[in-house]
């Protein structure tokens, strides 16, 4: 396989456990993730009020935990809401612990909201009052502005966010399509894709892909003179019978979960990996039992080697 990396995405439910036990579940897939040579772990922010013993809504603080307990994996959310919050609040909060934690932490630009008009309106009443849509390209541009013109926004407008002159999060722009890679490009962002939101549209006619992901790198290179990494996010069910998973599925009924075995699951990465310039998958496993996700996690991580890759990597 070309690609080089595999992360892990994660949301928090675990079947029969309550939110704690959840949450703690949750950490110690993270740890192993790290052991295993996982490249990223990514916690989802989501606001259901239908699965009540799910173990976050808002990762931040997980995030900051699980940094703090692992040394090499990066960490983050995929994604943090944009239209909900402060720009302010949620720079101040990833520069910060992107920096103790020497620069490990993704933010994920997510334009995902609650359902519930309630909890909408508790976190940012402007969403109901200007759009969704409109909230996150202006969030999204001013946390854009707060991380890279730093120096101009302290000295005209009296703003500073510790450490000055500190380590940048890398950004990443969540999206179920290509059709947002200019915007993307702007904001000095990363892209995801995620194959399970948009009913799976994504994996349709994949042909015509690679040539947007190889034009959004190369017009992203002559802008901002790096060269950006696009990963795909692929929603997997391992499970030997193909069950209907209840609680798991109401997580949102859109998404397009994969039902497969191990075999066709690597059969289905070479074949994206050969079509599409894709730096890095990313595995939603759905498995609602904690101890057969690691040893899911553990198959694949054989599978493609990743500890040995991992060891490599730390080498160069």
């Amino acid at each position: 396989m070309k690609t080089k990396s595999i992360g892990l995405l994660e949301l928090g439910y675990r079947s029969g456990k309550d939110s704690i036990t959840a949450l703690n579940d949750v950490i110690d897939y993270a740890l192993h993730a790290e052991r295993l040579g996982y490249s990223r772990f990514w916690l989802a922010e989501h606001h259901y009020a239908h699965i009540k013993n799910l173990a976050f809504s808002n990762p931040d603080i997980v995030i900051a935990m699980i940094a703090g307990m692992t040394e090499r994996i990066r960490v983050g959310s995929a994604g943090t809401s944009v239209p909900s919050y402060s720009p302010y609040a949620v720079v101040t909060n990833y520069k910060l612990i992107n920096n103790i934690f020497s620069g490990r932490i993704d933010l994920g630009l997510s334009k995902g909201v609650p359902e519930s008009e309630n909890t909408k309106n508790l976190l940012n009443p402007d969403m109901l009052e200007k759009g969704i849509g409109n909230v996150f390209k202006e969030n999204a541009y001013e946390i854009h502005q707060l991380l890279y013109s730093e120096a101009e926004k302290n000295e005209k407008e009296g703003i500073l966010i510790p450490p000055y002159g500190g380590l940048i999060p890398d950004l990443w722009y969540l999206s179920s399509s290509l059709n947002n890679v200019d915007d993307a490009t702007e904001l000095h962002s990363n892209y995801c894709v995620s194959s399970f939101h948009n009913q799976g549209k994504f994996l349709d006619n994949l042909d015509d892909k690679k040539e947007g992901i190889d034009r959004y790198k190369d017009s992203f290179y002559k802008k901002n003179g790096f060269v950006p990494k696009f990963s795909l996010a692929l929603a997997i069910n391992l499970a030997e019978t193909n069950e209907i998973k209840t609680d798991a599925e109401q997580e949102s009924e859109s998404f397009k979960i994969l039902d497969l075995n191990f075999e066709k699951l690597f059969e289905l990465i070479e074949t994206l990996d050969e079509k599409l310039s894709v730096d890095e998958f990313i595995l939603y496993d759905t498995e609602a039992d904690s101890d057969k996700k690691i040893a899911n996690a553990e198959t694949i991580s054989n599978y493609y080697n990743l500890q040995s890759l991992q060891h490599e990597n730390a080498a160069r």
